[in-house]
């Protein structure tokens, strides 16, 4: 798979909340959180700090103790920010995966969200690429990858994904093992972080569902 390829991602915007979704069904088994954390959510039930809508191209609802993001094909990745928070240092634990459409896609988080032009991006896809990538002034920068690891769990397998914001350094794992640390002093100042979902090529979709969301300091 080419870099081109693979790099054809997102004009990330961020979407204000249109339609409420429907009520979650609680998940098993309750999930297991660290002694200190920032912020934690098992989507077993609606939580406001999310954004949550439904539009033409886009769409994220909970579901059965989920949250789930879906891109409709139409060349703009679904992004959700976690609303009223900003942070410069901090590490994403997520626990996610590949529902239905092309596993050609991305699936991770964003840290340090200065506005819709400017962040950071660490992502995993269904077809075992890592990426780390950096978004400024709308100019996608790679910073690690596109690359094959064999630690991603492939097709609709859950993964875990660990993403670290601290200082300079920039570090992802995937189900315990790291596979991307890099240094990049771009963005230092606090900013939003979030979950988002991208189908890669052009007119085809992607849904991608979220059964942890935890926030603690690296």
């Amino acid at each position: 798979m080419k870099l081109s390829a693979k790099l054809l991602l997102i004009a990330v915007s961020v979407v204000t909340l249109l339609a409420a979704c429907g009520q979650a069904t609680p998940s098993t088994p309750t999930m297991t959180l660290p002694d200190s954390y920032l912020f934690a959510d098992d989507f077993t039930r609606p939580n406001p700090a999310w954004a949550r809508f439904d539009t033409e191209t886009g769409a994220v609802y909970a579901l059965a103790g989920e949250l789930y993001l879906e891109d409709r094909g139409q060349d703009t990745a679904v992004y959700t920010p976690l609303i009223g928070r900003k942070y410069a240092d901090v590490a994403i634990d997520v626990s996610l995966r590949h529902v239905q459409g092309t596993v050609n896609n991305w699936m991770g988080v964003i840290c340090r969200q200065q506005d819709e032009m400017n962040y950071y991006l660490l992502a995993i896809s269904a077809d075992g690429y890592y990426l780390i990538l950096k978004v400024v002034d709308g100019e996608q920068i790679p910073i690690a990858g596109p690359r094959y690891s064999e630690a991603i769990h492939l097709g609709r397998a859950e993964n875990q994904l660990t993403a670290h914001c601290n200082g300079p350094g920039l570090y992802l794992w995937v189900n315990g093992q790291r596979v991307a640390a890099e240094v990049d002093s771009t963005f230092r100042e606090a900013g939003k972080v979030g979950i988002f979902a991208d189908a890669v090529p052009r007119g085809e979709t992607a849904i991608v569902a979220v059964a942890k969301f935890v926030l603690t300091e690296p």
